[in-house]
């Protein structure tokens, strides 16, 4: 296995992915690495608001509950990381900070829900197939 520098943690901030995170917090450790934590909060289409709320409001308080949480996350991890919530595709996201920030691997989670995507989950293949480095998918039980 390769010594990591930077490793990038995907998070979509849902209870059951802290032992995602935590396993990436063990595996900078073991490597000296820097850390950092992303989520991606999704542009949702004008026809999925409700007639109450325009795309903007939902979109804002889907932002401050991820800001929330991330805050949240930030108290249970016992190591510095950088925190980064974008807005877009998860995957588009994902691959372009963890290029930026030169992230030698990604660690992200996977329910591993429904047909051929039950061995992965759809965010994490696509992330798999177009990362740039080395992906560490970590199955996550129900």
């Amino acid at each position: 296995m390769s010594n990591y520098k930077h490793v990038l943690v995907a998070t979509d901030l849902h209870n059951d992915d802290l032992p995602v995170v935590k396993k990436a917090v063990a595996l900078a450790k073991r490597n000296g690495a820097k850390l950092t934590i992303v989520t991606v909060v999704p542009h949702i289409p004008y026809y999925m608001a409700s007639g109450l709320s325009s795309v903007t409001d939902i979109e804002a308080r889907i932002e401050q509950d991820c800001r929330t949480k991330l805050e949240r996350v930030k108290t249970q991890i016992d190591m510095e990381a950088d925190f980064v919530l974008s807005h877009g595709s998860a995957t588009i996201e994902i691959v372009r900070l963890a290029d930026k920030v030169q992230a030698d691997i990604i660690v992200i989670g996977s329910h591993g829900h429904g047909g051929v995507k039950r061995l992965l989950g759809s965010t994490a293949s696509s992330v798999l197939h177009h990362a740039n480095c080395d992906v560490l998918v970590i199955r996550i039980k129900p």
